[in-house]
């Protein structure tokens, strides 16, 4: 999650006193302490057994904002500035009555008001003013006997737990037979903002509660869909090594870890579900990094990589080098451990054909998502087909403590909106009276394949390890920094096993962001903060993570409770 200044996520409104407190554990997370899990499926009512074909359905619709006026950067700062730039007062279909097309005055047009989407990531004052490709809502629902998950991702930059519970609602009140739904979001930092913190300047918040309504209904109209296309399918899933094909530059063709020490993951996992006629039905995708190839300066609403990954799976593309046809069906993107983070930004991209590809341009988009997208084909026709797979899941709630100064501060403005709870707002904020939120992690196997939602930025060294170095993954920069004036204490780093070992299955997939974004997870041995104004300020070295993560009390219980829901 990239912000300006002091930015972050969360909050608001109201006092509650669910609290569901547990110890927390080292980073091994191999302690947890034994309690009931919340939701476990086949077992609980509702999902008592998930004997049974595996079944499957998918559905996509589109979340674009229906109604923005577009405006005219006469300042070149690439920031909307009301009073250095103009916007054209075209109404929600952003047609003009000199523009072809034009037929009458629509909805906002000429009412003096510029009706602006602000887009999230980087910063604040970035307005849209066009759409070079759709944002989705898509939806994967997957069965076995009375036991069904639907996975929806959305295209934009993080999801809220609350706002996962109000799609998970509307489903439920459409009637959908499904046991869990997963709301992951695949962190799009060239969509709208959807948490609060990058409107028009700062402190001012920055969703379009209209729209944001309208992605809930979408959103829920997807999981409906997709749940009464059950069919039977087959599984095929594999993994690939994304530094393989590309020498010595191994993952940094790709992705670079902007955070000491470079550990990158480089495994592009993928799976077809496909229908006894030989169509596919869905194409799972999971692989990690920010989809912000197009940097801070672009006005266009569009997924970036994430858009060419699903096109180039579903449809196909072709390089003199390469050439993929597609296998169709309806192509899901599931975003991974992108925490350290992991960026595009910065790196030449060189495409199949071996051009390369450095600007923050939809060029480059491109060519990542193609190459993604030509990995992801391989992995998954190469893999294997699962023997009788099963679907179940193991689903815990649990809170946690806001211990970053910087996000009271801005709940108590109001620009996020979400529940807190164990705070009293007659108080003084203090030790003794932090306020918390709730979040949910969940555990969901689909025959070999096993998914672990965590609810935010993922560092991946948590996921892997690799404090040894062996997973640096390029030649072209060193495991730490020589220069870094503050490098990790790797002595100090935790044993494993880390989350993917712990998961236990023959692929384990962390699902990002998954049913909330609660910003950055950072590893409890290299948690640094500044002497001064910690939060706001952030120490020497590489720290920035420090700022835009909730507290240091998150990583261990988030490591507990995915220790509790991976034991057997």
């Amino acid at each position: 999650m990239r912000h300006g200044a002091l930015v972050c996520l969360m909050l608001v409104a109201c006092n509650s006193d669910g609290s569901k407190g547990s110890p927390s554990v080292a980073d091994s997370g191999q302690e947890a302490v034994e309690r009931d899990i919340d939701r476990i499926c086949p077992g609980d009512a509702g999902c008592v057994s998930n004997e049974g074909p595996l079944l499957a359905g998918a559905a996509v619709r589109e979340i674009t904002p229906p109604c923005f006026e577009a405006w005219v950067d006469l300042d070149g700062s690439k920031d909307y500035r009301a009073s250095e730039d103009e916007f054209l007062d075209c109404g929600c279909d952003r047609i003009c009555p000199d523009d072809d097309g034009w037929t009458a005055a629509d909805e906002g047009e000429g009412d003096g008001e510029f009706q602006a989407i602000w887009i999230a990531g980087f910063g604040q004052g970035r307005a849209s003013a066009s759409v070079h490709d759709p944002l989705d809502a898509r939806a994967v629902v997957v069965a076995s006997g009375d036991t069904a998950v639907a996975l929806v991702t959305l295209d934009v930059v993080g999801w809220f737990y609350d706002d996962t519970v109000a799609i998970r609602e509307a489903v439920q009140s459409a009637g959908a037979d499904v046991d869990l739904v997963v709301v992951h979001s695949t962190h799009n930092h060239e969509g709208p903002d959807t948490m609060g913190q990058w409107g028009a300047t700062f402190g001012r918040r920055g969703v379009d509660d209209a729209y944001h309504a309208r992605i809930v209904e979408l959103a829920a109209e997807a999981v409906v869909e997709a749940a009464s296309q059950l069919q039977p399918v087959t599984m095929r899933i594999g993994s690939t090594d994304s530094a393989a094909p590309f020498g010595d530059k191994g993952t940094r063709n790709l992705v670079r870890d902007s955070r000491d020490p470079v550990i990158i993951d480089e495994q592009v996992g993928a799976a077809f579900l496909v229908g006894d006629d030989g169509s596919t039905v869905a194409t799972l995708i999971n692989w990690g990094n920010h989809p912000e190839v197009l940097g801070g300066d672009n006005t266009a609403l569009t997924a970036d990589f994430v858009h060419y990954i699903r096109k180039g799976v579903e449809d196909g593309f072709s390089y003199d080098a390469r050439t993929e046809v597609g296998v169709g069906g309806t192509a899901i993107f599931i975003n991974a451990a992108v925490g350290g983070l992991m960026t595009p930004l910065g790196i030449t991209v060189t495409d199949w054909d071996g051009v390369d590809h450095s600007n923050s341009d939809f060029d480059k988009a491109q060519a990542l998502g193609e190459i993604v997208a030509g990995l992801a084909l391989t992995a998954a026709s190469e893999g294997t087909e699962a023997s009788e797979p099963r679907v179940a899941f193991k689903a815990e709630t649990f809170n946690l403590r806001v211990e970053n100064i910087a996000f009271q501060a801005l709940f108590l403005a109001g620009i996020f909106e979400r529940r807190i709870f164990n705070y009293d707002n007659t108080r003084a904020l203090d030790d003794s009276n932090v306020p918390e939120v709730e979040t949910e992690m969940d555990f969901v196997e689909i025959g070999p394949l096993r998914l672990l939602t965590v609810p935010g930025e993922l560092t991946p060294e948590l996921a892997i390890g690799g404090y040894s170095g062996d997973r640096v993954n390029t030649t072209e920069v060193p495991f730490v920094d020589p220069e870094n004036p503050n490098p990790p204490d790797l002595s100090s780093a935790p044993d494993g096993p880390y989350l993917k070992d712990q998961m236990g299955g023959e692929h384990n997939w962390i699902v990002g962001l998954g049913n909330d974004e609660i910003g950055y997870l950072v590893p409890s041995y290299d948690y640094k903060l500044a002497e001064r104004s910690p939060y706001l300020n952030e120490p020497e070295g590489d720290h920035y993570e420090e700022t835009n993560s909730i507290g240091p009390s998150v990583v261990p219980k988030v490591l507990e409770v995915a220790a509790l829901l991976t034991a057997p």
